[in-house]
Protein backbone atom coordinates (compact mmCIF):
# COMPACT_ATOMS: atom_id res chain seq x y z
CA UNK A 1 0.00 0.00 0.00
CA UNK A 2 1.46 3.27 -1.06
CA UNK A 3 0.91 6.54 0.75
CA UNK A 4 0.86 9.75 -1.15
CA UNK A 5 3.07 12.48 0.22
CA UNK A 6 1.94 16.01 -0.27
CA UNK A 7 4.58 18.74 -0.11
CA UNK A 8 3.33 22.23 0.54
CA UNK A 9 5.37 25.02 -1.02
CA UNK A 10 6.83 27.49 1.40
CA UNK A 11 5.35 30.82 0.35
CA UNK A 12 7.09 33.87 1.81
CA UNK A 13 4.72 36.20 3.56
CA UNK A 14 4.66 39.87 2.80
CA UNK A 15 5.51 42.20 5.65
CA UNK A 16 2.41 43.22 7.55
CA UNK A 17 3.55 45.24 10.53
CA UNK A 18 5.31 48.55 9.97
CA UNK A 19 6.90 51.24 12.08
CA UNK A 20 8.26 54.48 10.70
CA UNK A 21 11.32 56.42 11.73
CA UNK A 22 12.41 59.71 10.21
CA UNK A 23 15.84 59.89 11.82
CA UNK A 24 18.33 58.78 9.16
CA UNK A 25 20.24 61.72 7.66
CA UNK A 26 22.49 59.94 5.14
CA UNK A 27 20.18 58.08 2.79
CA UNK A 28 20.26 58.90 -0.91
CA UNK A 29 18.72 57.96 -4.24
CA UNK A 30 21.93 58.98 -5.99
CA UNK A 31 24.62 56.78 -4.49
CA UNK A 32 26.37 56.38 -7.83
CA UNK A 33 27.11 60.11 -8.00
CA UNK A 34 30.17 59.29 -5.91
CA UNK A 35 31.72 58.29 -9.26
CA UNK A 36 31.12 61.77 -10.73
CA UNK A 37 32.25 63.36 -7.48
CA UNK A 38 35.54 61.48 -7.58
CA UNK A 39 35.90 62.33 -11.29
CA UNK A 40 35.38 66.04 -10.55
CA UNK A 41 37.81 65.82 -7.64
CA UNK A 42 40.45 64.43 -9.98
CA UNK A 43 39.74 67.34 -12.34
CA UNK A 44 40.06 69.73 -9.37
CA UNK A 45 36.89 71.26 -10.70
CA UNK A 46 35.96 73.18 -7.56
CA UNK A 47 39.36 74.88 -7.42
CA UNK A 48 39.30 75.64 -11.14
CA UNK A 49 35.86 77.22 -10.77
CA UNK A 50 37.10 79.33 -7.88
CA UNK A 51 40.12 80.54 -9.82
CA UNK A 52 38.81 80.85 -13.36
CA UNK A 53 35.15 81.90 -12.93
CA UNK A 54 35.12 85.16 -10.99
CA UNK A 55 31.96 86.42 -9.29
CA UNK A 56 31.52 89.05 -6.62
CA UNK A 57 30.43 87.45 -3.35
CA UNK A 58 27.08 88.56 -1.94
CA UNK A 59 25.80 85.41 -0.28
CA UNK A 60 27.84 84.46 2.77
CA UNK A 61 26.21 81.02 3.01
CA UNK A 62 27.57 79.63 -0.27
CA UNK A 63 30.70 80.21 -2.31
CA UNK A 64 30.07 80.70 -6.06
CA UNK A 65 31.93 77.44 -6.83
CA UNK A 66 29.57 75.57 -4.49
CA UNK A 67 26.52 76.96 -6.30
CA UNK A 68 28.02 76.04 -9.69
CA UNK A 69 28.61 72.47 -8.50
CA UNK A 70 25.17 72.24 -6.88
CA UNK A 71 23.53 73.10 -10.19
CA UNK A 72 25.80 70.81 -12.23
CA UNK A 73 25.25 67.82 -9.92
CA UNK A 74 21.49 68.34 -9.76
CA UNK A 75 21.34 68.39 -13.58
CA UNK A 76 23.41 65.21 -13.81
CA UNK A 77 21.23 63.55 -11.15
CA UNK A 78 18.17 64.16 -13.32
CA UNK A 79 16.51 67.05 -11.46
CA UNK A 80 15.10 68.92 -14.43
CA UNK A 81 13.69 72.03 -12.75
CA UNK A 82 15.20 74.36 -10.18
CA UNK A 83 11.98 74.32 -8.15
CA UNK A 84 12.35 70.53 -7.83
CA UNK A 85 15.76 70.70 -6.13
CA UNK A 86 14.03 70.83 -2.74
CA UNK A 87 14.16 67.02 -2.63
CA UNK A 88 17.95 67.35 -2.33
CA UNK A 89 17.75 69.49 0.81
CA UNK A 90 17.22 66.43 3.03
CA UNK A 91 19.51 64.11 1.07
CA UNK A 92 22.44 63.87 3.48
CA UNK A 93 24.68 61.71 1.29
CA UNK A 94 24.20 64.07 -1.68
CA UNK A 95 25.15 67.01 0.51
CA UNK A 96 28.20 65.08 1.69
CA UNK A 97 29.33 64.68 -1.92
CA UNK A 98 29.14 68.44 -2.39
CA UNK A 99 30.59 69.28 1.02
CA UNK A 100 27.51 71.32 1.99
CA UNK A 101 25.53 71.36 5.22
CA UNK A 102 22.30 72.10 3.35
CA UNK A 103 21.37 72.35 -0.30
CA UNK A 104 20.65 75.89 -1.59
CA UNK A 105 16.97 76.61 -2.00
CA UNK A 106 15.22 77.60 -5.21
CA UNK A 107 15.45 81.35 -4.57
CA UNK A 108 19.18 81.17 -3.92
CA UNK A 109 19.82 79.29 -7.16
CA UNK A 110 17.70 81.69 -9.25
CA UNK A 111 19.38 84.75 -7.78
CA UNK A 112 22.76 83.18 -8.40
CA UNK A 113 21.96 82.71 -12.10
CA UNK A 114 20.71 86.29 -12.33
CA UNK A 115 24.00 87.58 -10.88
CA UNK A 116 26.07 85.97 -13.63
CA UNK A 117 27.16 88.66 -16.06
CA UNK A 118 28.59 88.33 -19.58
CA UNK A 119 32.20 88.20 -18.35
CA UNK A 120 31.45 85.41 -15.84
CA UNK A 121 29.60 83.42 -18.50
CA UNK A 122 32.55 83.79 -20.89
CA UNK A 123 34.89 82.56 -18.14
CA UNK A 124 32.68 79.49 -17.58
CA UNK A 125 32.67 78.76 -21.33
CA UNK A 126 36.46 79.19 -21.45
CA UNK A 127 36.90 76.66 -18.63
CA UNK A 128 34.57 74.27 -20.48
CA UNK A 129 36.60 74.70 -23.68
CA UNK A 130 39.88 74.12 -21.84
CA UNK A 131 38.62 70.89 -20.27
CA UNK A 132 37.36 69.72 -23.66
CA UNK A 133 40.78 70.35 -25.19
CA UNK A 134 42.39 68.32 -22.40
CA UNK A 135 40.08 65.36 -22.91
CA UNK A 136 39.66 65.33 -26.66
CA UNK A 137 42.89 63.41 -27.34
CA UNK A 138 42.04 60.73 -24.74
CA UNK A 139 42.29 57.81 -25.00
CA UNK A 140 43.84 58.67 -28.38
CA UNK A 141 43.51 61.65 -30.73
CA UNK A 142 41.12 61.30 -33.68
CA UNK A 143 42.36 61.42 -37.26
CA UNK A 144 40.16 64.39 -38.12
CA UNK A 145 37.05 66.38 -37.30
CA UNK A 146 33.48 66.27 -38.55
CA UNK A 147 31.34 69.15 -37.32
CA UNK A 148 27.57 68.60 -37.34
CA UNK A 149 25.57 71.85 -37.22
CA UNK A 150 21.97 72.01 -36.11
CA UNK A 151 19.46 74.20 -34.31
CA UNK A 152 16.57 73.43 -31.97
CA UNK A 153 13.44 75.30 -30.94
CA UNK A 154 12.95 75.69 -27.17
CA UNK A 155 9.27 76.46 -26.64
CA UNK A 156 8.61 78.83 -23.73
CA UNK A 157 5.49 79.46 -21.68
CA UNK A 158 6.34 82.74 -19.95
CA UNK A 159 7.60 86.18 -20.83
CA UNK A 160 11.34 85.56 -20.94
CA UNK A 161 13.63 88.23 -22.31
CA UNK A 162 14.69 87.54 -25.88
CA UNK A 163 11.83 85.11 -26.47
CA UNK A 164 10.00 85.76 -29.72
CA UNK A 165 7.47 83.96 -31.86
CA UNK A 166 9.45 81.87 -34.32
CA UNK A 167 8.93 78.99 -36.70
CA UNK A 168 7.74 75.96 -34.77
CA UNK A 169 5.45 73.72 -36.87
CA UNK A 170 4.22 71.83 -33.80
CA UNK A 171 3.41 74.86 -31.63
CA UNK A 172 2.78 77.80 -33.92
CA UNK A 173 2.56 81.19 -32.27
CA UNK A 174 4.51 80.13 -29.19
CA UNK A 175 7.36 82.25 -27.91
CA UNK A 176 10.67 80.43 -28.04
CA UNK A 177 14.45 80.44 -28.12
CA UNK A 178 16.30 79.04 -31.13
CA UNK A 179 19.84 77.98 -30.08
CA UNK A 180 22.46 76.82 -32.58
CA UNK A 181 24.51 73.75 -31.64
CA UNK A 182 27.60 72.04 -32.99
CA UNK A 183 28.70 68.49 -32.17
CA UNK A 184 31.88 66.70 -33.16
CA UNK A 185 30.89 63.45 -34.86
CA UNK A 186 33.89 61.23 -34.01
CA UNK A 187 33.56 61.79 -30.26
CA UNK A 188 29.82 62.58 -30.25
CA UNK A 189 30.81 65.49 -28.06
CA UNK A 190 29.25 68.93 -27.73
CA UNK A 191 31.59 71.49 -29.33
CA UNK A 192 29.96 74.93 -29.38
CA UNK A 193 26.57 76.48 -28.73
CA UNK A 194 24.80 79.81 -28.85
CA UNK A 195 21.44 80.75 -27.34
CA UNK A 196 19.40 82.92 -29.72
CA UNK A 197 15.92 84.50 -29.82
CA UNK A 198 13.13 82.43 -31.32
CA UNK A 199 12.69 84.54 -34.44
CA UNK A 200 16.31 83.95 -35.51
CA UNK A 201 16.71 81.83 -38.64
CA UNK A 202 18.92 78.76 -38.47
CA UNK A 203 21.75 80.31 -40.51
CA UNK A 204 21.76 83.73 -38.80
CA UNK A 205 25.23 84.43 -37.45
CA UNK A 206 26.50 81.16 -38.91
CA UNK A 207 29.76 82.74 -40.10
CA UNK A 208 30.80 83.84 -36.60
CA UNK A 209 29.43 80.58 -35.17
CA UNK A 210 31.58 78.45 -37.47
CA UNK A 211 34.64 80.61 -36.80
CA UNK A 212 34.19 79.99 -33.06
CA UNK A 213 33.98 76.24 -33.74
CA UNK A 214 37.21 76.31 -35.77
CA UNK A 215 39.00 78.40 -33.13
CA UNK A 216 38.65 75.46 -30.73
CA UNK A 217 40.33 72.99 -33.07
CA UNK A 218 43.78 71.95 -31.76
CA UNK A 219 46.64 73.67 -33.54
CA UNK A 220 48.35 71.57 -36.17
CA UNK A 221 45.17 69.90 -37.44
CA UNK A 222 45.16 70.22 -41.27
CA UNK A 223 42.08 71.88 -42.72
CA UNK A 224 41.79 69.01 -45.19
CA UNK A 225 40.83 66.76 -42.25
CA UNK A 226 37.96 68.99 -41.12
CA UNK A 227 34.53 68.49 -42.65
CA UNK A 228 31.15 70.08 -42.00
CA UNK A 229 27.66 68.59 -42.28
CA UNK A 230 24.48 70.63 -41.96
CA UNK A 231 20.78 70.39 -42.70
CA UNK A 232 18.74 72.62 -45.00
CA UNK A 233 18.40 75.35 -42.37
CA UNK A 234 22.05 76.26 -42.99
CA UNK A 235 21.80 76.23 -46.79
CA UNK A 236 23.14 79.67 -47.73
CA UNK A 237 25.71 81.05 -50.12
CA UNK A 238 27.61 82.86 -47.38
CA UNK A 239 28.25 79.63 -45.47
CA UNK A 240 29.23 77.72 -48.62
CA UNK A 241 31.58 80.52 -49.63
CA UNK A 242 33.27 80.56 -46.21
CA UNK A 243 33.73 76.79 -46.20
CA UNK A 244 35.40 76.91 -49.60
CA UNK A 245 37.65 79.85 -48.65
CA UNK A 246 38.80 77.90 -45.61
CA UNK A 247 39.34 74.73 -47.71
CA UNK A 248 36.90 72.72 -45.63
CA UNK A 249 34.96 69.78 -47.03
CA UNK A 250 31.20 70.06 -46.62
CA UNK A 251 27.86 68.42 -47.28
CA UNK A 252 24.81 70.64 -46.78
CA UNK A 253 21.23 69.63 -47.54
CA UNK A 254 19.66 71.88 -50.18
CA UNK A 255 16.53 73.91 -49.57
CA UNK A 256 13.30 72.90 -51.22
CA UNK A 257 13.48 75.47 -54.03
CA UNK A 258 11.62 74.95 -57.31
CA UNK A 259 14.65 75.13 -59.65
CA UNK A 260 16.58 72.66 -57.47
CA UNK A 261 13.62 70.25 -57.50
CA UNK A 262 13.40 70.57 -61.28
CA UNK A 263 17.12 69.81 -61.73
CA UNK A 264 16.85 66.84 -59.36
CA UNK A 265 13.97 65.28 -61.30
CA UNK A 266 15.69 65.76 -64.65
CA UNK A 267 19.09 64.44 -63.52
CA UNK A 268 20.44 61.27 -65.13
CA UNK A 269 20.21 58.54 -62.49
CA UNK A 270 22.11 55.28 -62.27
CA UNK A 271 20.60 52.53 -60.17
CA UNK A 272 22.20 50.97 -57.09
CA UNK A 273 21.69 47.44 -55.82
CA UNK A 274 19.54 48.63 -52.90
CA UNK A 275 16.98 50.16 -55.27
CA UNK A 276 18.18 53.74 -54.87
CA UNK A 277 19.01 55.98 -57.79
CA UNK A 278 22.02 58.34 -57.64
CA UNK A 279 22.76 61.38 -59.77
CA UNK A 280 24.50 64.74 -59.73
CA UNK A 281 24.15 68.10 -61.46
CA UNK A 282 25.62 71.59 -61.33
CA UNK A 283 23.47 74.54 -60.44
CA UNK A 284 23.97 78.20 -59.50
CA UNK A 285 21.31 79.38 -57.01
CA UNK A 286 20.22 82.99 -57.13
CA UNK A 287 22.81 85.30 -55.56
CA UNK A 288 25.59 82.72 -55.60
CA UNK A 289 28.73 83.77 -57.53
CA UNK A 290 29.13 80.43 -59.30
CA UNK A 291 27.59 77.02 -59.82
CA UNK A 292 28.19 74.24 -57.31
CA UNK A 293 27.97 70.48 -57.41
CA UNK A 294 24.70 68.97 -56.20
CA UNK A 295 24.14 65.26 -55.62
CA UNK A 296 20.71 63.68 -55.46
CA UNK A 297 19.50 60.33 -54.17
CA UNK A 298 16.16 58.95 -55.29
CA UNK A 299 14.22 55.98 -54.00
CA UNK A 300 10.67 54.62 -54.26
CA UNK A 301 8.44 56.03 -51.54
CA UNK A 302 8.39 53.47 -48.68
CA UNK A 303 5.15 52.29 -47.15
CA UNK A 304 6.20 53.34 -43.65
CA UNK A 305 5.31 57.06 -43.27
CA UNK A 306 7.95 57.58 -40.58
CA UNK A 307 10.67 56.14 -42.77
CA UNK A 308 9.40 58.22 -45.69
CA UNK A 309 10.11 61.45 -43.77
CA UNK A 310 13.69 60.61 -42.85
CA UNK A 311 16.39 62.33 -44.92
CA UNK A 312 13.81 63.32 -47.54
CA UNK A 313 13.77 66.76 -49.14
CA UNK A 314 10.73 66.41 -51.41
CA UNK A 315 8.53 63.74 -52.99
CA UNK A 316 6.54 63.23 -56.13
CA UNK A 317 4.09 60.45 -56.93
CA UNK A 318 6.71 57.72 -57.22
CA UNK A 319 9.95 58.79 -55.58
CA UNK A 320 11.42 60.53 -52.56
CA UNK A 321 14.41 62.77 -53.26
CA UNK A 322 17.32 64.00 -51.13
CA UNK A 323 19.51 66.76 -52.56
CA UNK A 324 22.80 67.98 -51.10
CA UNK A 325 25.43 70.51 -52.16
CA UNK A 326 29.03 69.42 -51.63
CA UNK A 327 32.63 69.99 -52.63
CA UNK A 328 33.78 66.47 -51.72
CA UNK A 329 35.15 64.48 -54.64
CA UNK A 330 33.18 61.33 -53.89
CA UNK A 331 30.56 59.40 -55.81
CA UNK A 332 26.99 60.56 -55.07
CA UNK A 333 26.13 57.43 -53.09
CA UNK A 334 29.26 57.89 -50.95
CA UNK A 335 28.21 61.47 -50.25
CA UNK A 336 24.88 60.07 -49.10
CA UNK A 337 26.61 57.50 -46.87
CA UNK A 338 28.85 60.20 -45.41
CA UNK A 339 25.87 62.39 -44.51
CA UNK A 340 23.64 59.68 -43.03
CA UNK A 341 25.42 59.41 -39.62
CA UNK A 342 24.61 63.06 -39.01
CA UNK A 343 21.23 61.81 -37.77
CA UNK A 344 23.03 61.04 -34.50
CA UNK A 345 22.95 64.75 -33.64
CA UNK A 346 19.18 64.41 -33.30
CA UNK A 347 19.79 61.87 -30.52
CA UNK A 348 22.20 64.25 -28.81
CA UNK A 349 19.68 67.08 -28.92
CA UNK A 350 16.95 64.82 -27.54
CA UNK A 351 19.27 63.97 -24.66
CA UNK A 352 19.77 67.67 -23.92
CA UNK A 353 16.02 68.26 -24.05
CA UNK A 354 14.71 65.21 -22.18
CA UNK A 355 17.60 63.69 -20.19
CA UNK A 356 19.12 67.06 -19.33
CA UNK A 357 17.09 70.21 -18.47
CA UNK A 358 17.77 72.22 -21.65
CA UNK A 359 14.06 72.53 -22.34
CA UNK A 360 13.29 73.88 -18.83
CA UNK A 361 14.38 77.52 -19.07
CA UNK A 362 14.34 78.70 -15.43
CA UNK A 363 14.19 82.50 -15.51
CA UNK A 364 12.73 85.53 -17.22
CA UNK A 365 16.16 87.15 -17.41
CA UNK A 366 18.09 86.72 -20.67
CA UNK A 367 21.60 86.54 -19.18
CA UNK A 368 20.45 84.10 -16.49
CA UNK A 369 19.05 81.84 -19.21
CA UNK A 370 22.27 82.12 -21.24
CA UNK A 371 24.22 81.05 -18.12
CA UNK A 372 21.80 78.15 -17.54
CA UNK A 373 22.14 77.11 -21.21
CA UNK A 374 25.93 76.87 -20.94
CA UNK A 375 25.76 75.08 -17.60
CA UNK A 376 23.52 72.40 -19.12
CA UNK A 377 26.06 71.90 -21.89
CA UNK A 378 28.88 71.77 -19.32
CA UNK A 379 27.02 69.10 -17.31
CA UNK A 380 26.33 67.12 -20.48
CA UNK A 381 30.03 67.04 -21.37
CA UNK A 382 31.03 66.06 -17.82
CA UNK A 383 28.89 62.94 -18.18
CA UNK A 384 30.29 62.38 -21.67
CA UNK A 385 33.93 62.56 -20.52
CA UNK A 386 33.22 60.31 -17.55
CA UNK A 387 31.46 57.78 -19.77
CA UNK A 388 34.28 57.72 -22.32
CA UNK A 389 37.20 57.54 -19.88
CA UNK A 390 35.83 55.56 -16.95
CA UNK A 391 33.02 53.24 -18.03
CA UNK A 392 33.31 50.01 -20.05
CA UNK A 393 33.57 50.29 -23.81
CA UNK A 394 29.95 49.27 -24.40
CA UNK A 395 28.85 52.52 -22.75
CA UNK A 396 30.69 54.74 -25.25
CA UNK A 397 27.47 55.34 -27.18
CA UNK A 398 25.10 55.07 -24.21
CA UNK A 399 22.67 57.89 -23.46
CA UNK A 400 22.83 60.02 -20.33
CA UNK A 401 19.71 58.27 -19.06
CA UNK A 402 21.35 54.84 -19.47
CA UNK A 403 24.42 55.94 -17.50
CA UNK A 404 22.15 57.45 -14.88
CA UNK A 405 20.03 54.30 -14.56
CA UNK A 406 22.95 51.83 -14.45
CA UNK A 407 25.44 53.75 -12.32
CA UNK A 408 24.25 57.03 -10.82
CA UNK A 409 20.73 56.52 -9.49
CA UNK A 410 21.46 53.90 -6.85
CA UNK A 411 19.88 53.68 -3.38
CA UNK A 412 22.64 54.01 -0.81
CA UNK A 413 23.47 54.85 2.79
CA UNK A 414 26.54 56.81 3.82
CA UNK A 415 28.01 55.64 7.15
CA UNK A 416 31.26 56.19 9.01
CA UNK A 417 33.26 53.22 10.30
CA UNK A 418 36.56 53.58 12.11
CA UNK A 419 37.09 57.01 10.63
CA UNK A 420 36.32 55.87 7.06
CA UNK A 421 33.39 56.90 4.89
CA UNK A 422 31.51 53.80 3.71
CA UNK A 423 28.84 54.03 1.02
CA UNK A 424 26.53 51.04 1.44
CA UNK A 425 25.11 50.01 -1.95
CA UNK A 426 22.52 47.33 -2.84
CA UNK A 427 23.44 43.68 -2.45
CA UNK A 428 23.85 41.76 -5.74
CA UNK A 429 24.22 45.01 -7.67
CA UNK A 430 24.61 43.84 -11.27
CA UNK A 431 27.26 46.39 -12.34
CA UNK A 432 29.47 46.07 -9.26
CA UNK A 433 32.68 45.25 -11.13
CA UNK A 434 32.16 48.09 -13.60
CA UNK A 435 31.31 50.45 -10.74
CA UNK A 436 34.51 49.68 -8.85
CA UNK A 437 36.57 49.91 -12.03
CA UNK A 438 35.01 53.27 -12.87
CA UNK A 439 35.89 54.60 -9.41
CA UNK A 440 39.52 53.57 -9.83
CA UNK A 441 39.71 55.13 -13.30
CA UNK A 442 38.04 58.33 -12.10
CA UNK A 443 40.59 58.56 -9.30
CA UNK A 444 43.51 58.26 -11.71
CA UNK A 445 42.54 61.09 -14.10
CA UNK A 446 45.16 63.85 -14.16
CA UNK A 447 45.12 67.21 -15.91
CA UNK A 448 47.60 70.01 -16.43
CA UNK A 449 47.72 72.59 -13.65
CA UNK A 450 47.84 75.54 -16.03
CA UNK A 451 45.09 76.89 -18.25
Amino acid sequence: MYTRKIYSAIVPKALRKWHFSFQDTHLTHFGGLVLLQRFCQSLKLRRRLQRQVKLSQRNADYAPADLFLALLFSMIAGVRRINKTQLLQYNGAFLGLLGLERFPDETTLRRFLQRLGPQTIRQLVSLHDWLRAQFFSRPKPPAGFIFDLDSVVLTLYGHQQGAHVGYNPKKKGRRSYHPALCFEAYRQEFWHGSLRPGDTSANSGVIFFLQRCLAKVPSGMPRARIRVRADAGFFAGKLIGLLERLSLGYVVVAKNYGPIKKCAREAKFFMLKNGFGAAEFRYQPHGWPKARRFVVMRRPIPDDPVEAKQLTLFKDRRYAYSVMVTNLKLAPWRIWKFYQPRATIEKNIRELLYDMPLGKIPSGDWLANVAFFHMVLFAYDLVHWFRRLCLPRQYRAATVETVRADFLNLPARLVSRAGHNVLQLPKNYFHRAAFESAFRKASSVRLSERI
